[in-house]
């Protein structure tokens, strides 16, 4: 069994593009296989994993996967409560994890790469005009002072994380897609986006239950 690697090769990838704009974030789909004898077939009981070179990032990706799969009524594992948050996952380990919960798919989501961008946005500038007296029309017969905004920083970010589906009683890998996710707050609110695509497309996927 090979949980960590692919099993299978696809003779032909099939690609399909989601894009879903929403509250200044947007995130793109990009599906890498998909089993082709998996008809029907949909999971109950998951093991989540999370690969990040951040403890704290992998146990917040399993805890959001976790949360969202919970809510399309599967029962999910996130793997660090039987794991740990060692850096190295063992495939034994992960085998045995997924017997003790008795899951039926073990779902890895891999942190690709994290890129984040700083905007500096200029304060605004406005004119103050005070009139000293005298003709009010006359432009000389003010003081002038510039009221100036300080400057703002703006952060973008951007995610690529790669999920795996994988049945946990032969090891046989049954789902891949590419997630890529862009959004112009903190870097949490694109995990939860990230999050919420993945188990989307399992459901349009039916791989989990409607």
């Amino acid at each position: 069994m090979r949980i960590l690697s692919n099993r299978r090769a696809a003779s032909l990838a099939v690609l399909l593009f989601t894009v879903i704009a929403a509250c200044g974030s947007q995130t793109r789909i990009e599906k890498l296989y998909q089993d082709p004898g998996v008809g029907g077939v949909q999971y109950q009981r998951l093991l989540v994993i999370g690969v990040a070179g951040d403890s704290d990032q992998r146990r917040r990706i399993e805890d959001l996967l976790a949360a969202d799969l919970t809510s399309e009524n599967v029962t999910a594992t996130p793997g660090y409560t039987r794991l740990g948050l060692s850096p190295a996952l063992l495939q034994d380990d992960i085998e045995l994890a997924a017997a003790a919960t008795d899951s039926d798919g073990i779902l890895i989501a891999h942190l690709v790469s994290v890129s984040t961008k700083a905007e500096v946005r200029e304060g605004r500038v406005e004119l103050k005009s005070e009139c000293r007296g005298g003709n009010p029309i006359d432009y000389f017969l003010y003081d002038h002072e510039e009221l100036r905004e300080p400057d703002s920083v703006a952060m973008s970010h951007e995610v690529i994380m790669v999920t795996n589906l994988y049945d946990s009683h032969d090891g046989t890998r049954i789902w891949t897609i590419q997630s890529t996710c862009f959004q112009k707050s903190d870097f949490d609110a694109v995990l939860k986006q990230e999050a919420r695509a993945i188990v989307r497309q399992l459901r349009r996927d039916r791989l989990i239950g409607q």
